[in-house]
């Protein structure tokens, strides 16, 4: 007795089957992937949003302000938020690592200058506007944003917005200081840490165009990242007095703020 095989139109129009249930399966697996990695992340930062509260509760003020800190975990660098953070998230030692700084769903930055190392590895970028101040001084503390998801996993920790007097006076607030860079719409174009040939939102564009954010009372919580306002950051129009509402282009990235408080 003969053998029947496959004929060759059954045999197309099993692998015709087969990639339209792939073409089916695969979105709602990315979707469930990619809701894994936002509930990781979410996890991640409400340790940090605690540990954030305790240091508080502890020393009555936020960690220092600084600006962008190269390799942020070294015992070498300046004093900073997730270095001070450190003995809050379970890592006292200098070699211990952070895995609550990295969210799942960032990349390494592929910069070398700004790559990852093994233990100061982070996405996050911190509120230059809320850091060095104590914590009775910032109202609404439920609103204000302390903490953001960035680009990619980086050993900088970087700030956002950020001051634009640089002295130190300024980061010890005894200087005025304006800001910029509440949110960042660039491209590889406006700054090497930057990836993107295309302009896009850079800040809290991780988790199906939003973010997961810390705000200074320590919570945790997820936003669109058009769903935000320089208020959010505790700043407003020098002119105006007014918070600024979100919009993607450069020229607001670079509008010049002011503290609110």
């Amino acid at each position: 007795m003969s053998k029947k095989g496959f004929t060759l139109i059954e045999l197309l129009v099993v692998i015709a089957v087969i990639a339209l249930l792939m073409g089916i399966l695969m979105p709602a697996l990315n979707i469930a992937r990619d809701q894994g990695r936002k509930a990781s992340c979410m996890s991640n930062m409400r340790q940090v949003g605690i540990a954030l509260a305790m240091y508080q509760n502890e020393y009555e003020k936020t960690p220092p302000k600084t600006h962008a800190v190269y390799d942020y975990a070294s015992p070498a660098a300046p004093d900073n938020v997730l270095k001070l953070l450190r003995p809050f998230v379970y890592a006292k030692e200098p070699e211990a690592t952070t895995p609550v700084y990295a969210c799942p769903a960032l990349r390494p930055n592929p910069n070398p200058a700004y790559a990852p190392s093994r233990v100061s590895s982070t996405g996050y970028l911190v509120n230059s506007v809320v850091m060095g101040r104590p914590v009775a001084a910032i109202p609404n503390p439920g609103r204000i944003i302390a903490i953001q998801e960035g680009w990619s996993l980086s050993n900088h920790l970087w700030v956002q917005p950020e001051p634009n007097n640089r002295s130190i006076a300024a980061l010890e607030g005894r200087e005025y200081t304006q800001y910029q860079e509440w949110h960042m719409f660039a491209s590889q174009s406006d700054h090497s840490s930057w990836f993107t040939k295309e302009r896009r939102e850079q800040t809290a564009n991780v988790h199906n165009k939003g973010g997961n954010f810390i705000f200074s009372d320590g919570h945790a919580e997820y936003r669109k990242y058009w769903d935000r306002d320089s208020g959010d950051y505790g700043l407003v129009l020098p002119t105006t007095k007014k918070s600024v509402p979100f919009e993607p282009t450069r020229a607001s990235t670079t509008t010049t703020l002011e503290a609110a408080f």
